[in-house]
């Protein structure tokens, strides 16, 4: 299961190959624990996903303590262990941040510290609905490459030796302080337009009913 949630843990990015922006800090000097709009039981649909009955949801429990991703009526623990949700509000834009925690394979590597830092979401709401909007990652590079923003941005459309094309890589790193977060957040296109995912309302019977092909021994 832990595949299947990786965009919205920003582990993995879109089916057009890997991409990402990692910001250094928290947009804020002070960032909730929780916003109680998202406490609940939801499905979780990705935007670019043909199945609108996929069987991905997420139930946050109250003042936002935990949050249990469930994948056809199973729970994936690791998950709720290893990632961190906090909430902010910057230039009236509301904003969900991702950190997840670094595997121990990582930290001796060298390029590590780029990839050590949050991952920030754009969310609105619509009737019961909670909208996320992920960061335009091309446009950030941009940003980063002009020189209106501080950090490196990593474009890679081939490895050495490979016969292979069309697995194209992006890597932001946005660097600073929470001050300039804040700034980042703000600027023109920095989010993007269309949902990433959308989280509607879901009963308990929907979470924890296990589909008819994993039921099969």
């Amino acid at each position: 299961m832990k595949m299947r949630l990786l965009p919205l843990l920003a582990l993995a990015a879109v089916t057009s190959g890997c991409t990402d922006t990692v910001f250094e800090s928290q947009p804020s000097d002070s960032v909730a624990s929780c916003d109680t709009h998202f406490v609940g039981k939801w499905r979780l649909l990705s935007s670019d996903s043909k199945d609108k009955n996929d069987r991905l949801f997420v139930i946050v429990d109250p003042d936002c303590k935990r949050w249990h991703f469930i994948e056809d009526g199973k729970e994936d623990e690791s998950i709720a262990r290893t990632t961190h949700f906090a909430f902010a509000q910057v230039g009236g834009k509301p904003l969900l941040t991702v950190k997840v925690d670094p595997e121990k394979k990582n930290e001796n590597d060298a390029q590590a510290r780029w990839h050590d830092g949050y991952f920030y979401f754009r969310y609105e709401f619509a009737d019961q609905e909670i909208h996320l909007h992920a960061v335009d990652d091309r446009r950030v590079a941009h940003l980063i490459i002009d020189d209106k923003i501080q950090g490196r941005s990593e474009r890679v459309s081939k490895q050495p030796g490979s016969a292979r094309s069309g697995n194209s890589e992006l890597h932001n790193f946005v660097a600073g302080k929470p001050e300039e977060m804040a700034r980042v957040a703000q600027l023109d296109g920095v989010f993007a337009d269309a949902d990433v995912y959308v989280l509607k309302p879901a009963s308990k019977a929907e979470i924890f009913k296990r589909s008819k092909l994993s039921a099969k021994p």
